[in-house]
């Protein structure tokens, strides 16, 4: 009986801590994003925030294959693979729902 309860206590923090590792992995992929497409309107810089993720998505390939033109974006999304660039896409359009 002992040997189930710790074997189900230890799977439910397996599960936890994975969750928050998951989380802290999506915040991190999007934190270099932060600095220009926070919360914060700019005249300059888009805020992205509640976008479609599927747009954000295709415009973060776009810049990752030189198909749009913006010399620090090309050199950030480059150093991400697909999966890591759905979830930026992910983040962002989900935090737009989350700051209404």
């Amino acid at each position: 009986m002992k040997v189930k309860i710790i074997f189900i206590l230890s799977l439910h923090f397996t599960i936890i801590f994975s969750v928050f590792a998951d989380d802290n992995s999506i915040y991190s992929y999007s934190l270099p994003c932060l600095g220009c497409h926070g919360i914060k309107n700019s005249s300059s810089i888009p805020n992205i925030y509640g976008l479609d993720e599927a747009y954000i998505y295709s415009a973060l390939l776009e810049y990752k294959l030189d198909k749009r033109d913006h010399y620090l974006m090309s050199i950030i999304v480059k150093a991400y693979d697909d999966k890591k660039l759905k979830i930026i896409a992910k983040y962002f359009s989900l935090k737009g729902k989350i700051h209404e």
